[in-house]
């Protein structure tokens, strides 16, 4: 994916947020978005996705998903509503059984969804209520799947199942945005962007990542190591 001479001012600001930036998405491969809070991973996130009308030109133009790191909360449901409530549209179903979804839904995410699928959902750990979402919302068919700090209240456990689930769709196009480097680790491909002072001030390889030395000014993106 092309992103070529975006701009982006915010309503009422005299200047604009992003000038005329350019980068390559690397398409059907994993690629992770670090920066500082507040240097604009989200805006550039939400322009991907549409959400914020730019200037400038992004091709193709890719179906999208964009997964918040603000999940909703659904209290007293469980995990089957959850499923109902996600794929249901999706399947064009009034019912979604889980016995029906045993050939629709990947290896990783069906383990992780069989045992809980009676469970109500606030009898769930924190981390198991924020992964059921990701994992049935990554089962929807997009070209382009956006994750804002996917991990964050997740332990590594059940971040384990979620790049196993990531993994079982390689035709995607991944954006991740994270602070944690374990989740950059996670990945055996991937690229980095580096976004700082509203530009991409670089775009590494794994091996490109692999080599800089700990004291790289893009590390101090990082809450862990």
């Amino acid at each position: 994916m092309q992103i070529q001479q975006v701009s982006y001012t915010f309503p009422h600001a005299k200047q604009p947020f992003f000038d005329q930036l350019s980068f390559e998405l690397p398409e059907q491969q994993v690629n992770f978005l670090i920066g500082q809070n507040g240097s604009g991973k989200t805006t550039l996130a939400d322009i991907l996705v549409g959400l914020r009308p730019c200037q400038g030109t992004l091709t193709p133009k890719l179906t999208a998903i964009y997964l918040s790191q603000h999940l909703p909360m659904l209290a007293s449901v469980r995990v089957s509503d959850v499923a109902q409530l996600i794929l249901g549209i999706e399947y064009g179903q009034i019912k979604v059984a889980l016995a029906q979804l045993t050939s629709r839904l990947d290896a990783p995410t069906l383990a992780f969804l069989t045992p809980l699928w009676h469970h109500r959902y606030h009898d769930l750990s924190g981390g198991q209520q924020k992964l059921v979402q990701l994992v049935l919302f990554l089962q929807l068919d997009r070209e382009l799947v956006v994750l804002d700090e996917p991990t964050a209240f997740i332990d590594r456990e059940h971040v384990g199942i979620l790049v196993n689930v990531i993994q079982a769709h390689p035709e995607r196009t991944y954006l991740m945005i994270t602070h944690d480097v374990r989740d950059v680790r996670a990945f055996s491909k991937y690229q980095v962007l580096w976004l700082a002072d509203h530009k991409i001030k670089a775009s590494l390889t794994r091996a490109d990542f692999e080599a800089q030395a700990v004291t790289a000014p893009f590390l101090q993106a990082f809450q862990q190591d």
